[in-house]
């Protein structure tokens, strides 16, 4: 079943970018593709952040067998395709990407590919292997908010590790500005209000030490405020939210 909460479908989102469900999953994902808009945007979004990463890749050597078998196998799959039901680019597209995820090469890309490797560590810690990283607990895909209060698409990544630790991670290219900063905050009880976790360093990733952070659950919410140069001067959020969501327990499941 497609899910209703934009932090489960943006998870869905990036599942079926990277190929990662079974095959009625990506069935349901597809059928559901035209008629569901938001789905198809953040499944938009997640393409436009790996794609580019795809091309990183550089030519290699392929066996010509090879070559002939994919282009059988394309033969006899236009054969039994109707017309009406063909693949559109951007399915043939998702393909590509697919198979390219699978490539040892592309884990050895840049900046973005780092990012798109710690979002599968946080939300599918026992399919992705992290030697030397403490496992995740939980993490929280905070999603863009426009000048307007409205969300954009995934922006950002917190993740809580098992020992604590904290990791921020920027899935955009974020400037505040002159005189500006971005601040993260937590609130996991109502009566104290928003906690500062600290000013975050140009680029936004950061990793704090357990103690910074004093308590972590599911549905404990975290938020990213444009304030001042040093940080909010009231110990609370005075400026725009930029980025909002809330902490989920790290999947555990198997492959």
């Amino acid at each position: 079943m497609i899910p209703s909460q934009p932090e489960d479908r943006d998870v869905l989102a990036g599942e079926y970018v990277l190929g990662l469900l079974d095959p009625a999953a990506m069935a349901e994902v597809e059928q559901a593709l035209s008629s569901d808009a938001d789905l198809a945007r953040r499944i938009g979004f997640w393409e436009e952040r790996l794609l580019p990463a795809s091309a990183a890749l550089g030519k290699a050597d392929v066996d010509p067998a090879q070559w002939a078998r994919i282009e059988q196998a394309l033969a006899t799959r236009r054969q039994t395709l109707d017309p009406t039901t063909a693949p559109s680019l951007t399915r043939v597209r998702h393909g590509v990407l697919r198979a390219a995820w699978r490539s040892p090469t592309l884990w050895r890309a840049t900046t973005g590919l780092a990012t798109a490797a710690a979002i599968l560590l946080a939300i599918l810690p026992n399919r992705v292997g992290a030697p030397g990283e403490s496992p995740t607990r939980y993490y929280a895909i905070l999603q863009s908010r426009d000048a307007a209060g409205q969300e954009s698409g995934p922006g950002w990544l917190i993740q809580v590790s098992q020992n604590g630790t904290v990791q921020s991670l920027p899935l955009a290219d974020v400037r505040p500005g002159s005189g500006r900063a971005l601040q993260l905050w937590t609130l996991w009880d109502q009566a104290r209000g928003p906690v500062s976790l600290g000013v975050l360093p140009p680029g936004g990733a950061i990793r704090l030490p357990p103690e910074r952070l004093e308590a972590i659950g599911d549905g404990q919410l975290f938020e990213i405020t444009l304030e001042p140069e040093a940080g909010s001067p009231i110990g609370r959020p005075t400026g725009r939210i930029l980025f909002i969501g809330r902490a989920k327990g790290a999947a555990t499941q198997d492959l």
